[in-house]
């Protein structure tokens, strides 16, 4: 009985501990409100840190449509800094369709270009991941337009036509008094809790992928890093040679990769956790230190990419079926910066070695099921400075 009664007080203290770090709150606020938290910088949108994809007219329609209606519709989640200023984190399409429609939305960060998929059959995933089809997924520049023009509705077919201009004042009025339920994640909140919690708590049918929460949480912190990992991966040598799917770069792919060559460059032996853990760990102890060489990172990853670019094979980084290895990303680049001085002078050298890592057999095992554990990663990299040394 003792030994019952030691393990409930040690739980009980465990589950206060962990309570303590946590700070969140909800409230029900106007949809009106929102539009003048962000028209007055209270409520910060960032869509370049966040998932581009675009509702259909469609999509919007549906949602203007509930909300005079008085469907309810998801919560929208925020992290607030310690200056009380909210940052959305999910919630992007819901909240960027009402304003737009208010004609409100300001900013030119609403116009994304997407690149051409080469070939449709290949995905950016590790080979033991499922195969994600994208068809009939548009490309080229879309934008979230001012005062956009309604649809017909799913239930009000009259709607369409309709646009905030000509939108009877009653309804106007309807729309931005109806309640949206805002969860909070309070500024005195621990990092390390605040990606745990969006992570469990992000709702809806498109899930918030791990760079997301790390892009919300963390650049609360210090934006530099989120900055430059955007800045890396929209460079046309970074896109030339990884040429990601529509699907991939709204997912924040193309920056976790970046992020990836800088968590282990020289830092294998560090790897304790596996893929997800590591980058949470590197990202929040990188925007906490004041002393970090951005400047250093960038121009090493940007020498390495314009290198490899001048063998002029675009499917560097691809298997046999042209999918997208992102091993082969981490492994290529890590293994030449750690050489960089070798290779700047031999290119033909740094072919031969980009040939012998693809075919190496320790190398594949360490890439293939479970690529992402910790034993694999530190495996993988050994293998790599093994190589290209």
């Amino acid at each position: 009985m003792e030994n019952l009664a030691e393990k409930v007080a040690l739980l009980e203290k465990a589950v206060s501990d962990e309570r303590k770090r946590l700070s969140s709150d909800r409230l029900d606020i106007s949809f009106g409100e929102l539009i003048n938290l962000y028209k007055n910088n209270e409520l910060i949108i960032r869509p370049e840190y966040q998932r581009l994809f675009r509702w259909s007219e469609a999509q919007k329609t549906a949602l203007i449509e509930s909300i005079l209606l008085s469907i309810p519709i998801p919560p929208i989640f925020v992290a607030e800094d310690k200056n009380g200023v909210w940052e959305l984190v999910d919630g992007l399409q819901r909240v960027s369709t009402f304003i737009s429609f208010f004609g409100e939305l300001k900013g030119s960060g609403w116009t994304i270009d997407y690149q051409e998929d080469i070939d449709r059959s290949g995905v950016e995933e590790e080979e033991e991941e499922e195969i994600d089809e994208e068809n009939g997924e548009e490309t080229g520049e879309r934008k979230t337009i001012n005062k956009w023009t309604l649809q017909e509705g799913g239930l009000v077919k009259s709607l369409k036509g309709f646009n905030i201009d000509n939108l009877p004042t009653n309804l106007k009025i309807n729309l931005k008094r109806a309640v949206c339920r805002v969860e909070i994640l309070r500024g005195e909140s621990s990092t390390s809790m605040k990606y745990e919690l969006f992570k469990r708590l992000n709702s809806g049918g498109s899930k918030l992928t791990p760079q997301e929460i790390r892009n919300a949480i963390y650049r609360g912190v210090n934006p530099r890093l989120n900055e430059l990992l955007l800045k890396v991966s929209q460079s046309e040598v970074f896109k030339s040679l990884t040429q990601l799917s529509n699907g991939k770069l709204n997912e924040l792919y193309d920056q976790e990769l970046v992020l990836r060559f800088f968590a282990f460059y020289k830092n294998a032996e560090n790897v304790n956790e596996n893929m997800e853990k590591f980058l949470n760990y590197f990202m929040e102890k990188t925007v906490k230190n004041a002393s970090f060489e951005y400047d250093v990172y960038e121009s090493l990853i940007m020498r390495v990419l314009e290198l490899i670019y001048k063998i002029e094979d675009n499917k560097i980084f691809r298997n046999e079926r042209n999918l997208f290895v992102p091993a082969y990303f981490e492994g290529i680049l890590i293994g030449v910066a750690q050489n960089i001085e070798t290779y700047a002078e031999n290119l033909e050298l740094l072919k031969s070695k980009i040939t012998q890592l693809k075919s190496d057999n320790d190398f594949k095992r360490y890439s293939g099921t479970a690529s992402n554990s910790r034993s694999r990663i530190r495996n993988r990299l050994k293998r790599v400075d093994e190589i290209f040394q």
